[in-house]
């Protein structure tokens, strides 16, 4: 028998939303209460652990004019842990609630009473129960003229 063979195994359990490789797995020392860093400490500590701080806001947000005049809004999701999002738009001035309590699972959303010839600019922000909002997404602005053009993000 090899030592790495006699000595016990511990995996390692990155703490990120997406898998990035391979589990690896660490041979250490047998001791009963393992130093708070090891990699015994660290996999109990890390198990369902995801990143420090507010969710990342959802990317790629787009606004669309529809034919009926409605305008949709669609976004890939944050790959954070979200509970849901807050749909937020602005003609002038500050920023407005348009919805709420959007589900974390949905990717769209249509408005039905925007006006026709006005500039429209469209942001999320996700909503964790635990850790708070996250800084706004990118602006989408929906021209008078219907057409779309995506800028980067912008904070007010």
């Amino acid at each position: 028998m090899t030592t790495s063979e006699a000595l016990p195994r511990y995996e390692v359990i990155a703490s990120h939303a997406k898998p990035v490789g391979p589990t690896v797995i660490i041979d250490q020392h047998p001791h009963p209460h393992p130093h708070p860093h090891s990699p015994a400490a660290l996999n109990n500590a890390s198990l369902g652990a995801v990143r420090d701080g507010p969710p990342l806001p959802p990317t790629d947000v787009e606004a669309v004019r529809q034919p009926d005049g409605s305008v949709l809004v669609r976004w890939t999701p944050s790959r954070d842990h979200v509970d849901h999002y807050t749909l937020q738009y602005r003609t002038v001035g500050g920023w407005l609630p348009l919805a709420d309590r959007i589900d974390a699972d949905t990717t769209t959303h249509v408005w039905t009473t925007a006006s026709q010839g006005v500039v429209y600019r469209f942001r999320l922000l996700s909503v964790s129960r635990n850790s708070g909002n996250s800084s706004p997404s990118n602006v989408a602005t929906l021209r008078v003229d219907g057409l779309l053009f995506v800028s980067l993000p912008i904070h007010y």
